[in-house]
């Protein structure tokens, strides 16, 4: 049995995957919780060209289409905020949080 334990121990583990959605006028959810190696997708529903770029442009989904997506991996020491700079006068703004647990957890709530 210790064998088998320490196998699941070892094994490798999965991200998990969340969504941006880029909304025109700022994105849903706004402040998004996920771990080291999660991957968030940004998804443009909106009706016009956005983007989602770090504040300090180390990372961007480059012009997203409506329609169109971007993966980003979520890495240690990354920027976590983020806007929109493909309208300079976009008021969209977000925060990928990586560090704190999400506020609400709602399966510890009765």
């Amino acid at each position: 049995m210790s064998l088998f334990l320490l196998a699941g121990v070892a094994g490798p583990l999965v991200a998990a995957e969340q969504e941006v959605k880029m909304m025109g006028l700022g994105y849903f959810p706004d402040e998004i919780y996920v771990s080291v190696g999660d991957v968030i997708n940004f998804v443009n529903e909106s009706s016009i060209p956005m983007s989602a770029t770090a504040t300090d442009a180390s990372w961007d989904s480059g012009v997203l289409q409506p329609g169109e997506s971007f993966a980003l991996e979520v890495t240690d020491g990354m920027q976590g905020a983020f806007g929109d700079t493909h309208d300079a006068e976009s008021a969209a703004a977000g925060y990928i949080d990586y560090v704190n647990p999400a506020p609400l957890e709602l399966e510890n709530n009765s």
